[in-house]
């Protein structure tokens, strides 16, 4: 498990020094897969590492499209703040957050996906959504 900790922070090192911007979503309902480590090549990592990152992005684009992640298949717990939910995945804890907020005199949600490899920085991917947002991305189908 140490590997994996150590190749991931060094992702993050060579990520956080890259002169290559992010690359920013093209539509607000499908970002780019792979978005996430910018800079990486996966298949260049070594295991469990490669694996690790691969499976966190789908985990990461599934939740951000409205759907359950793929990791598991029922959360670990959950929070009674909107309906944030906890995974214990193979290689990192998931949260995929859900939570009643406000903006100004606009109430809302934040949503989106948090992943935590052991002993290192979270990365996230949340955005505030309307409700009625919110309720439209949950309920889109699984091919979309």
């Amino acid at each position: 498990m140490k590997t994996i900790v150590a190749t991931v922070a060094s992702i993050f090192l060579a990520i956080g020094c890259s002169s290559q911007s992010p690359q920013l979503p093209q539509a607000a309902d499908s970002p780019p897969i792979g978005s996430f480590f910018v800079g990486v090549d996966s298949s260049k990592l070594p295991e469990p590492a490669r694996s690790a990152v691969l499976s966190a992005e789908k985990d990461i684009d599934l939740v951000i499209r409205g759907h359950p992640p793929a990791c598991k298949d029922s959360p670990d717990s959950g929070e009674s703040d909107g309906g944030t939910l906890h995974y214990k995945c193979k290689y990192y804890d998931l949260t995929v957050m859900r939570s009643i907020y406000q903006v100004g005199d606009v109430y809302g949600f934040i949503y989106g996906p948090v992943v935590t490899f052991p002993d290192d920085y979270p990365i996230s991917y949340v955005r505030f959504y309307s409700g009625k947002e919110l309720s439209a991305l949950l309920k889109q189908p699984a091919g979309r």
